[in-house]
Parts: structure tokens; sequence; C-alpha cells
């Protein structure tokens, strides 16, 4: 079930300044220039890479993932990978998707990702069933909050995870939003 539902919303969309496509093996050399710049992986829940091996495995893992699915952003006028998006986790007993996000530093503050966003929920809620979104961010990431309350999203509550990088516990914030 879980399979049939990503196999619904589309494997590539536009928007007005990107073209996104479903991540594949091949995208790993140019995910390392986003997932091996410090500032980018800060707040995401990976060590900061330095190989294109890592690249690889982590593409790999998110390939094989049934309840996960990864877009790659290309810019339209480079044609270059400047960020990925997608479903981290895709709850079914409550229909919902649980998305994250990361951009390279030069596009920050560009309005790129709140129009990917926007334009994926918006597909994804009318080629599934899915109900709610969430997100996890760090309470210090001031920027992304903004980005999801911009999305219509509200903090939900704070829940625990595990930090990959330190192997300890710390709190995240996870907002939400309901079909609008």
């Amino acid at each position: 079930m879980l399979v049939d539902i990503l196999r619904k919303i589309p494997t590539e969309f536009e928007t007005t300044r990107t073209q996104n496509r479903r991540m594949t093996f091949d995208d790993a050399d140019q995910m390392l220039q986003v997932w091996s710049d410090e500032d980018v992986t800060r707040f995401m829940n990976i060590e900061t890479f330095s190989t294109v091996e890592q690249a690889r495995e982590i593409i790999l893992a998110i390939l094989q993932e049934k309840a996960a699915n990864r877009y790659v952003i290309m810019d339209k006028t480079s044609g270059e990978i400047i960020g990925s998006f997608g479903i981290n986790e895709l709850y079914i007993d409550t229909m919902t998707a649980e998305v994250g996000y990361e951009l390279k530093k030069k596009y920050w503050g560009s309005g790129i990702m709140s129009e990917v966003l926007q334009a994926f929920m918006q597909i994804v809620q009318s080629t599934s069933n899915i109900l709610i979104f969430t997100a996890k961010v760090a309470p210090e990431n001031e920027a992304s909050i903004r980005l999801l309350e911009k999305l219509g999203f509200h903090f939900e509550k704070t829940v625990s995870e595990l930090d990959m990088s330190t192997k300890t516990l710390k709190a995240i914030k996870q907002y939400s939003r309901g079909i609008i």
C-alpha cells in the first residue's frame, strides 16, 4: 500500500524556476556538493559528507526505503542540482507524510524552497489520499521554521530524536499542516 501511494505521485514536475525529478544514484556527485557544506547539514540529521561514496550510500538507502521518496531540485537556468526534498516517512495509519528538504547556501532566502514545496504538496494532495504533512526542525533553525509557517504549517509538539552525529537524543520541533 505504501508503494502504491508513492507511485501515484509524479516522478517529475517543474515550477517557475526549477525542474524537479526523483533522485537517482547518478546524482551522488552533485548532491555531495550540497551535503558537504557544514552550513547546509548543520540542521540535518546526517553528518557532513566528504566523499562521493557517502552520498552514494545515503542515496541507496533512500531508494531502498519503501515509505519514502526524494527529489532533486535543478535550477532551470543552469541545470545544476541545488538541493533535494521529499517524503522522509509515510505513516499509513494516519495518512501522514513527513517532508524534509535542503538547499545550497547560495540559494537560501530566494523563495525557491517555498515555491518547490508548495507545488509538491499540491501535487501530493491531488494524486494521493495523504491528509497531513509534518516536518521536523531544530528549534534554532529559524529560517526553516519561517518557511514552514509561510507554507501553513503550525507547531504541533516537541519530540526527541536520535542525533546521528552525536548519538544522543535531542529536542526537535514538529510542525504539521492538513489539507488546505
